[in-house]
Formats: structure tokens, sequence, C-alpha cells
């Protein structure tokens, strides 16, 4: 009977190490209603190529989150009709965004686990299980305005918050969207760490888009155009060289723009310093 129970184990610890999947999230708290991005690593240790989902498959990989009392919540599956092979040894990662599904509103803690199916066995290989919470912030900032002429929801009131979240490791500024009449949040989303050794400047455009610069870093100031169907339209960096800061500008029509500060673009490869040549031996002081 040890001995049947033992083979037992062993063949149950083979057919969990035939996949290694392990799940990570960019945070440990999120706002009600904001996206959450999963990001999924999956490692063949079957010593053969994997070969994972394809047309008129089923989905090969799923969710399961629960609360803090521990019920199972909507489950999540992604598409299964891509087709994804991966050599022996080797891995593959995925991004999901998990709120597509279901966006948990209610205030907590949640756990949230990864499945991958090996379809051609049938079997199922779970990931760690990650906690994160949700929490909220009351808004900092709020303007009511109407939804433009030529655009879905034309004539419809709508608002623009922002709110300011104290996490652990930092501070970040928040962006929502609701819907004036019924209190609906619409939108959610971070727009980025904020450094509140400055406030926020923010104002609405003769179009209604809500723009927003705020200091992320120290000398680092981010610019954010939102349309009024909560988009992000454009996102800007400045520098404050010689301590010129950046800050918005409304002019009499209702424009906006940036006075100040130095646009500088964070992805662009760092400038190239010139070589040194070195000296010469006769450059050299004397006694050396």
């Amino acid at each position: 009977m040890r001995l049947l129970l033992t083979l037992l184990l062993l063949v149950a610890a083979a057919a969990h190490a035939q996949f290694n999947v392990t799940v990570t999230l960019p945070r440990s708290s999120f706002l009600a209603l904001e996206g959450i991005a999963a990001s999924v690593a999956i490692t063949n240790r079957t010593g053969a190529e994997a070969v994972l989902g394809g047309p008129g498959r089923a989905s090969w990989l799923s969710f399961q989150m629960t609360d803090s009392q521990g019920r199972i919540l909507s489950p999540i599956d992604v598409s299964g009709a891509d087709l994804v092979q991966i050599p022996p040894g080797s891995s593959i990662q995925r991004s999901v965004l998990v709120t597509d599904a279901f966006a948990p509103s209610e205030l907590g803690n949640y756990a949230l686990t990864a499945r991958v199916l090996h379809t051609p066995s049938g079997q199922y290989y779970s990931s760690n299980r990650v906690i994160f919470n949700i929490t909220d912030a009351k808004p900092v900032w709020e303007q009511p305005f109407g939804v433009p002429t030529g655009m879905k929801d034309a004539g419809r009131a709508r608002k623009y918050s922002l709110s300011i979240f104290h996490d652990i490791n930092e501070t970040s500024l928040y962006f929502r969207l609701i819907d004036d009449a019924s209190g609906l949040r619409l939108q959610t989303y971070r727009l980025g760490p904020i450094n509140l050794v400055q406030d926020p400047q923010f104002t609405v455009d003769q179009q209604n888009n809500l723009q927003v610069l705020f200091l992320a870093r120290p000398h680092t100031y981010v610019h954010c155009l939102i349309a009024p169907d909560g988009s992000l339209k454009k996102r800007g960096y400045y520098r404050d060289p010689d301590g010129k800061r950046p800050r918005l500008a409304q002019a009499a029509d209702s424009s906006v723009k940036i006075i100040g500060g130095e646009y500088f673009d964070p992805a662009a490869p760092a400038p190239k310093s010139p070589k040194s040549t070195g000296r010469n031996v006769s450059d050299r002081p004397p006694g050396l």
C-alpha cells in the first residue's frame, strides 16, 4: 500500500513538472475597475515540442480568481485559436488583461491563478497563486463636461476625475471618466507615478479634452491629453533645464499649450559621447 502511494505521488509530481507556469502582476494594489494585466510565463518540461491551442481547439490558457472568502469568481478564458509551439526546455510569455472578462469592483483582497491546458493529454497545469488588493481613492479634482457634437453619446453629461493613490512603493496619479447622470465609472486607469513636491496641473481645453501635467520623477514631467471618450490620445515628456519648469497655459480662446521646459523622447537612444583621444606624452605634467 505504501509503495502504491509512493508511485502515485511520483507520477503526480512528474505530471506537474511537464510545464512550469508562473503568473505575476505589475503591482499588488489596484483601484476599483482598473484594468489588470497579468504576465504568464510557461516553460516546456515535456522533453518534446509542445503544441498549445490552434483553430477549432479549446482555450489553452485560463485564469481563476477568488475573493477574500475563497469564493471562485467568473472564470476567465483566453482565446485558444492561435497555435502556440514551445520547443523543449524553452519558455514563452503572454500578457493578458484579465479584467476584460471580469473586473472586481468590491474592495478587498483577491487571488489569481493561471491554468494551462495541454490539449493532447487533457492535463491542466496550474501556476502560483498571486494575491492582490482592490482599493479606492478620493478624487482630488473633478470637472463635469458635455460630450462634443460628432462624438458617440454627444450631449451626454460626463465627468473627468483625478485621484492620487498611495501604494506601498510609490504614489500614482489615476484618471477616471464618469457618467455624470448615473455615476457609472466608464474608464479607470493609471497615468503614472507622481511626485507631490509640485502640485499637478489640469484643465479642459476648447475641444473638451482633459490636459494634465504632473511631475513624475525629479526633473521629469508628464503631459497627458485625454479625449472626451476617456481614451489617452497623447503622452509627452518634459525636462526642466535651468529650473525652467513646464506649465500649462490657457489662452483666451481656451486653447492650451505648454510653456517652458524641454520636450524629450525617453525611448530615443542616448546621444553618443565623444570618444576620448587621450593625451600625448608631451602633454603630461612635469615630473611624470
